[in-house]
């Protein structure tokens, strides 16, 4: 568990699929396919809870496609509306920056969101990371960490 005063943040575990679908309510799978899926294409994903109400999932942030060679990985998350502005992603991407420099030992992370998702490309401005091109319709954001 990785926590602050604002947050938690807790390794999603198979037996909270119901918990987890519900923050995206996928219709091609079952609560149970989703986790499990979702589980397989993560190096690290965690669900995201106030230190108020430790037991409610309000989001998840997660690691994935580490490449070794090149000291990088991608850090993506999602954050129920009704808890935006409030700084609680920004602590959620702080944690999970430190975790990767410390676990993973990377140099730089990398965001890759939606050219129409204004406030994702924001948020990604505000915590640091730089465009480094676009792909599609897919905008490739960095950061460069100090070790």
């Amino acid at each position: 568990m990785l926590s602050n005063e604002q947050i938690l943040l807790k390794r999603l575990k198979q037996r909270e699929a119901k918990e987890f679908y519900a923050l995206y309510m996928p219709e091609d799978k079952t609560p149970m396919e989703f986790t499990l899926h979702i589980l397989s294409i993560c190096n690290d994903i965690f669900t995201i809870r106030t230190r108020d109400n430790p037991l409610e999932i309000i989001g998840d942030c997660a690691l994935h496609h580490w490449d070794r060679e090149k000291s990088e990985m991608e850090i993506g998350g999602m954050l129920l509306p009704e808890y935006w502005g409030i700084g609680i992603m920004a602590s959620a991407f702080q944690l999970l920056t430190d975790f990767a420099k410390q676990e993973y030992k990377v140099e730089k992370l990398v965001v890759r969101t939606e050219m129409t998702n204004s406030r994702a490309l924001k948020f990604a401005e505000k915590m640091g990371f730089c465009e480094k091109g676009i792909i599609g319709n897919t905008v490739l954001m960095e950061k460069t960490l100090i070790q």
